[in-house]
């Protein structure tokens, strides 16, 4: 795990996985989270970032699309609920 505290990253691939950000700032960053341990991102600034969803978090998207297009109405409130309770504000993550 990273600690960066007020860096400034520009034109970077930035795998966050279990990395910690504080006051950092992204310009024209590729975002890459692979779904390992969760990144805290603490008052930092994202500026013409692009997020990419590589490894388990892209099956997981993989997986949901799936779910969403090919289990017919049951699969499709599945998402759409998961999606509602992603929406709700939820108490900050402990690590």
């Amino acid at each position: 795990m990273a600690q960066h505290s007020g860096v400034t990253f520009t034109d970077a691939i930035e795998s966050i996985d279990g990395n910690v950000y504080d006051r950092c700032t992204f310009n024209r960053c590729r975002i890459v989270y692979s779904g390992g341990s969760l990144p805290m991102l603490n008052s930092c600034q994202f500026n013409d970032c692009n997020w990419t969803l590589s490894d388990a978090a892209e099956r997981t998207m993989v997986f949901l699309r799936l779910l969403y297009h090919g289990m017919g109405p049951g699969g499709q409130q599945l998402v759409e609920e998961t999606l509602k309770g992603l929406r709700q504000a939820a108490p900050p993550i402990q690590q």
